[in-house]
């Protein structure tokens, strides 16, 4: 075995000195590109998916939400079941929100929402929506007259936005809207501030203080629509989940991917998107390994039926063809990986990509890394084979004689 390996390593050391280095050079190219087509795409999606999932957690769902199974929709002891939930390790801090269907107006503009009554400073420990803030400030905890308003409510005059036509279009920080409440009582608030988190559902929400909007809606005391809970980073989402549904029976525990069904959605169709570009990738590095392959083979059928009539086994022909095939494909895998790490993430992070979410960052995950290195190689070591394979089948002398 030892004998066939170090024959198998000089015909292929002998094979790539005495090949044309143009082409060497080419098939290594080609591979590196192929390698970086599948660094690239899992980084582009897998940061997408991520800052997607950023976006829904901190401005929308945080990392659970509980609701009320009671036919009334409230959840009811809420102060003394916050207590309990924030006892419970790994939870950093949870907030109630009660809310209510509204028309709002500003001169002749009108649109509909839901109006949440929340408790600022809580707010601020569980959501970062304080962060995105464009004009104005936030709500301070006994402002009654003021209201939070989310941009694709306000317009703020940036009709580039999704919704610019359904809003209010030319509200800003400072001016007087009308709300008038499912309940039908008609108010007047300020403008306290107009925020673009960059997930949609987000920016359509607005916001007074929770006793304002209990004055709109009596409500029975102590009572909210649900409560969220952020949990720190490394903690067990489903353990926490399950921890805070046995703290009572009448409570609908959701964690954030399924209160945000769409984005679990978006994630599975990013998942077919990457697997059908990564099988396209693959074709064509073991096209590429298969046709260089198969090339040499043909042009050295006589030399291989030679090296076979002086005792070369097939075994050692084949293994030097495979190790020519994985010295292309691991320079190819090195040369990728550099120029992803060290060239296309800086670049990337310097001009990240703009999607609806926001700003997209490639993810550099060694696991990504070696996941690429390890199935470009084995395409290579398959291509590769079938035609030495296939050659490998014909007789010697056949071999010899041919043309």
């Amino acid at each position: 075995m030892s004998r066939s390996f170090r024959v198998a390593s000089l015909l292929a050391a002998s094979s790539i000195r005495q090949g044309s280095l143009g082409v060497t050079l080419l098939i290594i190219l080609i591979l590196a590109l192929v390698g970086l087509n599948l660094l690239f795409v899992p980084g582009l999606l897998g940061g997408l998916v991520s800052g997607a999932n950023e976006k829904v957690i901190q401005t929308y769902t945080a990392d659970i939400v509980v609701e009320s199974r009671r036919e009334s929709m409230l959840i009811r002891d809420v102060d003394r079941l916050i207590s309990r939930i924030e006892a419970i390790r790994g939870v950093i801090a949870a907030t109630p929100r009660i809310k209510l269907g509204a028309e709002l107006s500003f001169d002749d503009e009108r649109t509909g929402a839901v109006i949440y009554g929340i408790r600022p400073e809580r707010e601020k420990r569980v959501f970062t929506i304080h962060q995105s803030l464009i004009e104005g400030s936030y709500l301070e905890p006994g402002d009654r007259d003021g209201i939070l308003l989310g941009i694709q409510l306000a317009g703020a005059d940036q009709p580039d936005i999704e919704l610019y036509y359904r809003s209010l279009r030319r509200v800003h920080a400072g001016d007087r809207i009308t709300v008038t409440y499912a309940s039908g009582l008609e108010k007047k608030y300020i403008v306290r501030g107009v925020f673009h988190t960059e997930y949609i559902q987000t920016d359509l929400e607005a916001f007074v203080v929770e006793k304002e909007l209990r004055a709109a809606n009596p409500l029975p005391p102590d009572h909210a629509a649900s409560i969220h809970v952020n949990i720190a980073p490394n903690a067990d989402i489903r353990s926490i989940a399950a921890q805070i549904g046995s703290l009572r029976d009448d409570l609908k525990i959701l964690t954030w991917e399924d209160y945000a069904g769409i984005v679990r959605s978006m994630t599975g169709s990013f998942t077919v998107i990457k697997a059908i570009l990564n099988v396209v990738n693959l074709l064509v590095a073991g096209i590429t390994i298969f046709i260089v392959t198969y090339i040499d083979v043909v042009n050295r059928r006589r030399q291989i039926g030679i090296q076979r009539a002086i005792g070369i086994t097939p075994g050692s022909i084949t293994l030097a063809y495979l190790m020519r095939a994985t010295f292309y494909a691991v320079t190819g895998i090195i040369v990728a990986s550099l120029a992803f790490k060290y060239l296309v993430v800086p670049l990337e992070a310097r001009y990240p990509f703009h999607f609806p979410f926001g700003d997209v960052f490639l993810r550099a995950e060694l696991w990504d890394m070696l996941r690429t290195a390890l199935i470009l190689l084995s395409t290579a070591l398959a291509a590769a084979f079938i035609p030495v394979r296939a050659v490998m089948r014909v007789k010697i002398l056949d071999a010899i004689w041919s043309s």
